[in-house]
């Protein structure tokens, strides 16, 4: 691919990551500096280690039709972008809390799911001196993420995070139970990690509202449902919000607090300083909006990388290599807007605005996606999607994928 055909490229992927961050400003869900806060944190921190293909290909084609389905009939398709003076765009509004780690309410946490991500969840907040309740159905799968939340605390003290006395310090402080009712009945906080699958999610809320107590705030992980569907069942509406992690959630600094319609101001400044107070860059995610920021962020982008292909423009490899070694890198550092405030990207905001009329429009899932699904080609749980993967490459993916995250940590 030549370098002009490679720019061209290049910057319509960033011209759609730009559209939906324009609309999702322009509706009130978010300001500018929200959605560098959750680029540079997560998802950003990712493109520039893998493009949009091969991170997809982690999870399979056919989760990816459940988080991106709908979202494709609901992202951005203007053609031009909505009216802001410079400031309204670009300004930036961070507010440090002021507070430490040792001014902390939520002392005593239950993490219900010790999977992928609750482990994560788990293992960080006992380094910052939370003690951890740690639920799942079985000792099996409970034992499992102890030796993989040994591992990720390894991982912390090998780039100087934590102290190697701090690995055991931290274990300790995870008790772990297969009993729901002892591991909420002290929490000031409860962290649904459990599959993705809302009937499940609505029992799960059922059950810890009547046994938390009172004053226990009540979140759930979810990457796709928001507070009003899963927090329906429940009594304490008030105190209800989504904390959105990013995989894997100790070298991912970013979270995404969604705000429910019923939640309370209180409880949602609550959540940010008690996160910002361990170290955390937390987003407020303003109103319920199906995505949050970061997976409409990211099916802005697949939309549009998907629509390359077809055409005949890119291969998937091709868009992989411009994402993770062009804009990328950049967008780690600085965000979509930082880039083009700071004249970081390769065009202007006019430049960028004069592509949007060109952009991938398409509400439907397209057919490159949905002949994946047919064949069976799912990606890294099949073997086979967009690339060929063995146990041996996917697992050399992930070590790098993490490596390179845990290098990014030191400069945090």
């Amino acid at each position: 691919m030549n370098t002009e055909i490679r720019a061209r490229i290049s910057n319509r992927l960033q011209a759609a990551i730009y559209r939906e961050s324009l609309a999702l400003v322009d509706a009130g869900i978010a300001d500018a500096a929200d959605i560098d806060r959750v680029i540079t944190n997560s998802i950003g921190r990712r493109w520039a280690i893998g493009g949009p293909f091969e991170i997809w290909e982690q999870i399979g084609w056919d989760l990816v039709q459940v988080i991106a389905g709908e979202l494709f009939a609901d992202i951005s398709v203007a053609t031009s972008a909505p009216v802001f003076s410079a400031p309204e765009i670009y300004e930036t509004r961070y507010v440090a809390s002021g507070r430490t780690s040792a001014e902390t309410r939520f002392q005593n946490v239950a993490v219900i799911g010790a999977g992928l991500l609750g482990h994560g969840i788990a293992l960080e907040l006992a380094v910052h001196g939370k003690q951890v309740f740690l639920n799942d159905v079985s000792d099996d799968l409970l034992n499992d993420a102890i030796s993989r939340a040994r591992v990720g605390l390894g991982a912390l003290a090998s780039v100087g995070r934590i102290s190697e006395g701090q690995i055991e310090q931290a274990l300790e402080r995870i008790s772990i139970s297969t009993d729901l009712s002892r591991t909420v009945k002290n929490a000031d906080l409860v962290i649904e990690a459990a599959s993705e699958n809302l009937i499940l999610k609505k029992k799960i809320f059922a059950e810890i509202d009547a046994l938390a107590p009172s004053h226990a705030v009540l979140t759930s992980n979810s990457s796709t449902f928001v507070p009003s569907a899963y927090g329906s069942v429940i009594t304490r509406t008030s105190r209800v919000v989504g904390i959105h992690y990013f995989n894997p959630p100790h070298l991912l600094p970013g979270i995404e607090i969604i705000t429910g319609p019923d939640t309370s101001s209180e409880v949602v400044a609550l959540v940010k300083d008690e996160y910002e107070a361990i170290g955390k860059k937390p987003t407020v995610v303003r109103t319920e909006i199906q995505g949050f920021i970061s997976n409409r962020l990211q099916v802005a982008l697949l939309r549009e990388a998907m629509s390359t292909v077809e055409y005949g423009e890119a291969t998937p490899s091709e868009i992989d290599e411009i994402v993770r070694s062009g804009f990328g890198p950049k967008f780690a550092e600085t965000g979509v807007f930082g880039s083009i405030s700071q004249n970081e990207s390769s065009i202007t905001h006019a430049d960028i605005v004069g592509q949007f009329s060109e952009l991938n429009n398409d509400h439907e899932l397209p057919s490159l996606l949905l002949d994946k699904i047919e064949s069976g080609d799912l990606g890294v749980k099949t073997g086979k999607g967009f690339y060929e993967w063995t146990p041996e490459s996917a697992e050399a993916w992930r070590k790098n994928m993490a490596d390179s995250l845990l290098a990014m940590t030191v400069r945090d």
